[in-house]
């Protein structure tokens, strides 16, 4: 998470810290290769020290690790970890979704549902890491749960590293975009108990999905690729 009680280049340091997060989410980073504050200020746009503080935040989150002259590269969890995490997750989620069901009214969830609605049509995936993480800050923002959404987005930067360089079948970003539709259903019927039942059986099936693609990715060996130089859509103007 990103300290926004110091001045200076905080502004800055606070939109290289989304953008190297975007930038992770949509896996333009990849495990097992360092990468320099230079290379990262050239990708963003901006100069090295917005970028250093990014990095140093991203470190205290635990996403990634510094080595001297080397630079940074994304950390590898074990399992433990990882279970750790899907814990925290799940324990976070299950208060969003009890509580959005239980205090709504129908135009509250309209951006929920405009993000279901674009899930919907990106028929392609080019989104669908956006759109989820969407999905998921947007209902705890709704909810009221200011904190908790900047703990689940700690967290997810987290399992974006985690799975980084993961390739994830369309077949089960659709079943996530399924689930995430009957969680709705159930927000909007304002019953409590069947969103946190439902958003519980997501994260985990989630978690299995991910597990099981990270076994793959590792099984067909290591995949390095260069930062690419085409400045992506979390880059800053």
């Amino acid at each position: 998470m990103y300290d926004d009680s110091q001045d200076g280049e905080t502004s800055l340091g606070r939109q290289a810290y989304q953008a190297l997060r975007r930038a992770l989410r949509d896996r333009a980073i990849t495990p097992r290769r360092f990468y320099s504050e230079t290379e990262f200020a050239e990708l963003l746009g901006v100069s090295r020290t917005p970028v250093r503080e990014a990095l140093k935040a991203l470190e205290r989150d635990g996403v990634v690790i510094a080595a001297r002259r080397r630079g940074y590269r994304i950390r590898e969890f074990t399992d433990a970890e990882i279970d750790e995490i899907v814990a925290l997750r799940e324990q976070l989620e299950v208060l969003v979704v009890r509580t959005l069901a239980t205090n709504h009214t129908p135009a509250d969830l309209a951006p929920l549902a405009d993000t279901l609605r674009r899930q919907d049509e990106d028929t392609a995936g080019k989104h669908m890491f956006a759109l989820d993480e969407e999905f998921h800050l947007s209902a705890a923002e709704l909810a009221g749960l200011h904190r908790t959404r900047t703990m689940l987005e700690g967290l997810r930067s987290v399992t974006a590293a985690a799975t980084a360089g993961v390739v994830i079948p369309y077949e089960a970003t659709a079943q996530r975009i399924a689930e995430h539709h009957q969680i709705f259903t159930a927000i909007s019927e304002g019953d409590p108990d069947k969103a946190a039942q439902l958003m519980c059986a997501h994260i985990r099936a989630s978690d299995q999905r991910f597990r099981q693609a990270i076994r793959e990715a590792a099984a067909a060996g290591p995949m390095i690729k260069p930062l690419s130089r085409d400045r992506p859509s979390s880059a800053l103007g």
